[in-house]
Parts: structure tokens; sequence; C-alpha cells
């Protein structure tokens, strides 16, 4: 294992932030690289934590022998965020993961980004360890922008329930998943739950598709049982059912569980008088992708969304 020093910022009131990557390499000069990222803002736990094991795993749980092709790994690029306890950067609030490919005289975000940027650039494959953006509970699943460079075949080899193609805005080509597509590598965007707290089923599940992912890839030479055979789903094939009452919220139904149209999958309850005062249906037969995450829901909040099927 090499420890890589990929940026060092210099601090007047605190520690420098040094981002640091973990390269293992590979036995094999024609094998694919990959390279994964892990949490990129200060709410990203479970990315962080992911990443973390993964690097643990390669240095302590597999033969090095059985590692064919080079794995760069980098568990955190935004350390200020989390000592900070702040989601973004904390000197001027912006999210780094919308300045790719980064610029190397622009803002300190853009600096990053360069840094980091010129590191990855050249990998085979790439995985983005993301978290959701919305309070909501998920299943961890594949997001992939509809960018013309996206590698829909290749985002099964991981066996998760679904695959996200989504429909691609303007904003999306700051992004790293794009840039990395961009200058030809295969990039893979992997969404985690909103986790305050770990969640070791959901954080192994999510290394065992890496793991499976680059064992299909030839990249490491380490058997791991198949899962599922991914499901794509496009933006428009996802209903969102928003909340028109406000007060508890009690689901019956959770992510990954399919449903029927009428099917009751949630309630709200008089946060007063404890009776029921509204009932979530299922607008089509499909599955669960996501759900509100707090007890307390407020009107036109996004409760469910129900990927559609048939």
């Amino acid at each position: 294992m090499k420890r890589i020093e990929i940026l060092k910022i210099e601090s007047l009131s605190r520690e420098p932030l040094i981002i640091e990557g973990f390269l293992f390499k590979g036995k094999s000069k024609k094998a694919p690289k990959i390279a994964i990222v892990g949490a990129m803002e200060g709410e990203g736990i479970l990315p962080l934590y992911c990443a973390s094991k993964l690097v643990d795993f390669f240095k302590n749980k597999i033969d090095a022998k059985r590692i064919k092709g080079d794995v760069l790994i980098i568990p955190s690029v935004n350390h200020y965020a989390f000592n900070s306890g702040k989601r973004f950067w904390p000197l001027d609030n912006t999210d780094i993961n919308m300045m790719f490919p980064g610029y190397g005289l622009g803002e300190t975000t853009q600096r990053i980004a360069k840094k980091v940027f010129d590191v990855l650039n050249g990998y085979t494959f790439g995985v983005i360890l993301e978290k959701r953006q919305d309070p909501v509970n998920c299943i961890p699943y594949i997001k992939l922008l509809e960018s013309e460079f996206e590698d829909l075949e290749g985002a099964k080899k991981f066996g998760f329930k679904f695959i996200h193609h989504k429909n691609m805005k303007s904003i999306d080509s700051v992004t790293l998943q794009y840039n990395w597509q961009l200058w030809g590598t295969k990039a893979y965007s992997i969404v985690c739950p909103t986790l305050s707290h770990i969640d070791n089923k959901i954080s192994s599940q999510i290394n065992q598709a890496i793991l499976r992912f680059m064992n299909k890839n030839e990249i490491i030479d380490f058997s791991i049982f198949n899962a599922y055979d991914s499901t794509v789903i496009k933006t428009e094939e996802i209903r969102v059912i928003k909340s028109l009452k406000s007060g508890i919220f009690i689901p019956k139904e959770f992510p990954g569980s399919y449903v029927v149209k009428e099917q009751i999958m949630g309630e709200i309850i008089d946060s007063l008088e404890g009776n029921v005062i509204y009932e979530f249906k299922s607008p089509c037969d499909g599955m669960i992708t996501c759900n509100y995450n707090s007890s307390l829901i407020y009107e036109n909040a996004v409760a469910f969304r129900v990927a559609k099927v048939g």
C-alpha cells in the first residue's frame, strides 16, 4: 500500500487540510484500474465509513497477489466540513462536487477539485459514494446520468436492486461523475441512505457490491456471491407522493418493498388528537425507492417515491 498526499492546504486557525489517497498496486499492468471516492461533504458519514472499510479490506483482508489492477481509495475530500459540523466547504458553503473538473487558479473548492481530478484522471473505472441530498431513507442504488457517456451494462455488475438512469440537468455538467466520463473513465455513483449513524448491514451491502464489480471486471481475484439483476429505472417512471397534511408520519411500508396500486403505504396522525388524518396510497404497482426519514412531516413534503413496474 502506498499512502499518497493529493493536496495540502495550510490554515491559520486549525491543522492543515491534507487529502490523502490509498493506492494498492496491482500485479498486472494490463488489468483495469479503479478509483473510489468517498465523502465529498461533511454529512457523508456512510460514504466515509464505506471507503475507510475498503482501505482496511485491501490492507488487511485480501492477499496482495489477488489484486490484479491498481486500486485507489480516497476516503474523504472535505475534512473541514466534517470537523466544523457543516455540509459543504465551511468558508463559503460551496459544494466540491459542483466544481469539477476544477480550476487551478480559481476559488479554494475549484482548486481542490482540480487537484483531486488530476489524480483520478486516467482510471478505467471510477466509483463515487454519494449521500442523498433530501431527508429520506432509501436502499443503496446506482445513479447514472443520461450523458451519452454512461455505461448501463457495466453498472449492472454491482448487483444493486435498481439503477436510476437520471435525466441530466445543466448543473450536472460540473459533477465528478460527468467529468470523469467525459475524460474516458467509466464512472458510477452509488447513492447511500441519509444516515446520522453507521448501519453495518447497509455498508457491508455497498462494499460487497463494489468488490463484486471489481471481481467481474478482473481487477481483483476475489469470488463473491451474485446479487440482483439490476432493473434500470428512468426518472419519468418514478412517482412522487407528497404529503397533503402535516403531523406525525407513520410509514407502513419501506424502501425495497413492493406495493400494488391503492395499497396504503403510510399515514399521518394528528399531532394533538392522535387520530389518522391522512393515508398515503400507492399510485401504481411498483417498488418503494425511498421514504421520508423524520417522524414529523410537513405539508407538501415528499413522503414516498415509487418506481412503477409493468
